[in-house]
């Protein structure tokens, strides 16, 4: 296990803020967890979990031991009682997610293709329970293997265990604070059954094919992401700055009386409904759209970017000054997506 000192984050971080961390370990092996783990506890420091850096945003500087989880590794697992053409994959953290759907795509293995283009690694999938254009990563979950800090063991959790709602899990909270999610098993098909539920991915492929390969989706959610988002490579950014919120029927119909073009989309709950964060955010009235070094991304409301000299102090003001101009003018509460370091 090698441990570094005072290391600048800005390349593992997807915001490319310099942020500094006191001490680094890169977990390359399980073996080396326990021990990282060990370190900490005996200089008192707090732990902080990262895996691509692309859902993170760091505030200041980390005065604690930052473990970057690197394991890799992907198995097909063989399991004699699955459906017909079901196939269990178990993917190790530290692999990337876009990589690992790529991975899938060649091998047959579908299910997961909507799913191209997030950012991130495997381990963070869970974490944040990812999402896209009509597939949501707990429809794919089978179980994890997660480290427990506390009592220094490995245990298999399923997906009640995990508590998953939209984009949230147990990991974001108190009770699963002490968990490192270390692989993950999801279950994909060898036969593909498009899914192209979504508005934008059905006015795109319905007027192409009407029975669209999985290729083609794949290919469409490509296009779709690349002509919204920035590359992180390019300009600083974490997509999806805030959560879409969640409200009462009762409440969206109100809204809904004053401002008649506002969507709406299904949760699943006949009380409850969920709004688009990116249609609040270019109605309000808000003439901020940047502070400091930070902005709002011309091509999407939701996305705030570094424009190369941002501080996450700018990032977080610039969110709570669109948060407030929302709540303000809707009196809708938006809540952040990234997780704030």
């Amino acid at each position: 296990m090698k441990v570094l000192r005072d290391i600048d984050l800005t390349a593992y971080n997807s915001f490319g803020l310099s942020q500094r961390a006191n001490y680094f370990i890169s977990i390359d092996q399980l073996a080396d967890l326990a021990e990282a783990v060990s370190f900490a506890q005996s200089l008192g420091l707090p732990i902080q979990i990262l895996g691509g850096g692309s859902n993170v945003l760091f505030a200041k500087d980390f005065p604690g031991v930052l473990l970057h989880m690197n394991c890799k590794g992907i198995e097909l697992l063989s399991i004699p009682k699955l459906n017909d053409g079901e196939r269990l994959l178990k993917v190790a953290c530290g692999e990337n997610w876009h990589e690992l759907v790529k991975y899938c795509l060649s091998n047959d293995l579908y299910g997961i293709e909507n799913l191209a283009l997030i950012p991130g690694t495997v381990g963070a999938a869970p974490i944040q329970n990812i999402g896209a254009y009509g597939v949501e990563f707990e429809q794919l979950f089978v179980e994890l293997e997660a480290y427990d800090i506390n009592s220094g063991e490995f245990c298999v959790m399923d997906a009640p265990a995990c508590e998953f709602n939209y984009r949230d899990s147990i990991f974001k909270h108190s009770g699963g604070k002490h968990l490192i999610v270390v692989s993950v098993t999801l279950k994909l098909s060898e036969v593909f059954s498009p899914n192209i539920s979504y508005h934008a991915l059905k006015q795109t492929l319905g007027a192409t094919s009407s029975s669209p390969d999985a290729q083609q989706v794949f290919d469409t959610v490509c296009s779709i992401r690349r002509s919204k988002l920035p590359d992180p490579q390019v300009v600083g950014n974490a997509g999806s700055f805030f959560k879409n919120p969640i409200i009462p029927l009762s409440e969206y119909q109100s809204l809904k009386q004053q401002y008649p073009e506002l969507p709406a989309y299904d949760t699943g709950d006949e009380a409850m409904v969920k709004v688009s964060a990116a249609w609040l955010l270019e109605k309000i009235e808000s003439k901020v759209k940047s502070k400091g070094g930070a902005a709002v991304y011309s091509k999407h409301a939701l996305v705030l970017i570094n424009q190369g000299t941002a501080t996450g102090s700018d990032i977080i003001e610039l969110a709570q000054l669109l948060s407030d101009s929302v709540k303000q003018t809707f009196g809708i509460k938006l809540q952040a997506e990234v997780t704030v370091v």
